[in-house]
């Protein structure tokens, strides 16, 4: 009895909100992982995770993993995004990129806005190195990424 009473007025950690709103970087990287993995790759093609984020892209509290990846074949590459959301207790692709991205450098994400800082070919410039700068921008809602003008 004395036990209950003390434990009834010991508080209760308070778990950070972090912990509760999704997955630690070393997690998403990991979940990220698992996802490139899975993609079908021809027998000269291989997938790398390039970066993770996760971020809370629709306000629900609950930290979406946002994955850009670089597809790698024998003389070309390719890149793309995706968006995994937690659906109990999995995280599976909710929105890809089918849009080309050009040669993508980074990946930021700023106000539910996923930004890739990316390359674009000019008008004389050679397959190997593009020279246009552009940031591309994505906004997701569960399904599809929205281009954002």
């Amino acid at each position: 009895m004395k036990l209950a009473c003390l434990l009834a007025t010991v508080p209760l950690l308070a778990v950070p909100t972090s912990w509760a709103a999704g997955p630690d970087m070393a997690d998403a990287k990991r979940i990220g992982e698992q996802f490139v993995a899975k993609k079908p790759a021809g027998h000269m093609e291989s997938y790398e995770v390039t970066e993770v984020v996760a971020a809370d892209l629709n306000g629900d509290g609950q930290d979406e993993v946002v994955v850009l990846w670089t597809m790698y074949g024998p003389t070309y590459s390719d890149n793309g995004v995706v968006v995994l959301a937690k659906q109990g207790a999995r995280y599976t692709a909710a929105g890809e990129t089918q849009d080309p991205l050009g040669l993508v450098e980074g990946m930021t994400v700023a106000d539910r806005t996923i930004q890739l800082k990316t390359k674009w070919p000019g008008p004389n410039d050679p397959r190997c190195c593009p020279s246009v700068t552009k940031t591309l921008r994505y906004r997701w809602t569960p399904g599809t990424l929205t281009p954002v003008k």
